[in-house]
């Protein structure tokens, strides 16, 4: 199958990017040709396609979206009869495309819970009016998202019907993604990392702390005295002041954009408060690790989460309290019931593999009948 992969960066920056190299890696593999249409895209990502369809950025980076999906929607009738591509797959700010996944979920729902000056920029009201257009403008034929939570969105939305959306839940290459290979090993990496023999260690990773919670975080460690947390992705600058306010400047350590495995390996607990996600990356790899977690309900990725069995559920991750509660909770577990949660959850987690995922898009391009 000849595939188009519509999005305006195919680069090394974050989780949907990420994403989309490991996707088309995998179709490459599956014996599927790719044509990549973009406008920024680096060495990596051009090794992975037979072809690549650049369109030029323009000057100014906040008409960049809306522009990518004008000259996006012009060119895609092009590439049926001129590159024979048998489907047209779009993932970012785009209307017209065959299938559609939308990565980051219902921008229409996230855009609710800012403040009413952040919903009045330029910026988000564009980034709705091109989601509106993409769901509601008839020139998409099917959509996929990563979890049940961002279909009912869609459907509240912009009453998008349940046929018209396949759940398609995001890969886990659980042989990347695996626990320490045992309890020396796990040891060994605590002392590698910094961590303490005996702990309990907390991580916390995030490009985006505010939108995922790090704030409603740092008020519950205080209420936890006897843990650390240690915190991966973007920079801790911005909130010197809040860990200072709060006396936790021994207690939050920063560890940067660090590879995660190891510091999965070892940790205790994930702790994921996140105001909103259609379905974090890392909440699924730390499960993988046989990590358990303290996973937000605002998260897609929650529909993994068995209470008390592979972790436990934040009901509003906009409360201290309730997180104080049930990091006291999860801290409270002993080391045999922390490991066999962890084992719980990696165990849910297996399943997703990416010779499923492939599969599963496959399907959904025959039932909407663009192959087979």
């Amino acid at each position: 199958m000849k595939l188009a992969l519509v999005y305006h960066q195919f680069t090394d920056r974050g989780g949907l990017e990420g994403y989309l190299r490991e996707f088309a890696r995998e179709l490459g593999a599956a014996g599927h040709e790719l044509v990549l249409v973009t406008s920024r895209i680096d060495e990596v990502a051009r090794g992975l396609a037979a072809e690549v369809r650049l369109i030029a950025p323009p000057w100014s980076s906040g008409r960049g979206l809306a522009r990518f999906a004008r000259r996006s929607a012009a060119l895609v009738p092009e590439l049926v009869p001129e590159l024979g591509v048998d489907a047209v797959l779009g993932f970012g700010r785009t209307w017209r495309q065959d299938v559609h996944r939308a990565g980051g979920g219902c921008h229409w729902h996230y855009s609710r819970m800012l403040p009413w000056w952040k919903r009045w920029r330029p910026k988000n009201r564009l980034e709705l009016a091109l989601e509106r257009r993409l769901y509601q403008g008839g020139e998409t034929r099917h959509f996929v998202v990563n979890s049940a939570k961002v279909r009912g969105e869609l459907a509240e939305a912009y009453q998008v019907p349940a046929e018209r959306v396949s759940v398609i839940h995001t890969a886990v290459d659980a042989q990347r993604w695996q626990a320490a290979a045992d309890p020396a090993a796990r040891a060994a990496r605590r002392q590698a990392l910094g961590m303490s023999e005996a702990g309990p260690e907390l991580l916390f990773a995030s490009l985006d702390h505010r939108r995922k919670g790090l704030g409603t975080l740092l008020e519950a460690l205080v209420e936890v005295p006897e843990a650390r947390l240690w915190v991966a992705g973007q920079s801790l600058k911005a909130w010197r002041g809040a860990i200072g306010r709060l006396g936790l400047e021994s207690r939050v350590c920063e560890i940067g954009r660090a590879e995660l495995l190891p510091w999965y390996q070892a940790a205790d607990w994930f702790v994921h408060p996140s105001h909103y996600d259609a379905c974090a990356n890392t909440v699924l790899q730390s499960m993988a690790c046989g990590l358990p977690g303290v996973i937000s309900a605002a998260d897609g990725a929650v529909e993994f989460v068995k209470e008390g069995v592979n972790g436990t559920v934040l009901r509003d991750p906009g409360s201290a309290e309730e997180l104080a509660e049930r990091l006291r909770w999860a801290l409270g577990r002993t080391e045999a019931e922390r490991a066999a949660m962890g084992a719980a959850a990696r165990a849910g987690v297996v399943p997703l593999t990416w010779a499923a995922h492939v599969e599963r898009w496959m399907e959904v391009c025959r039932a909407v009948g663009v192959w087979g």
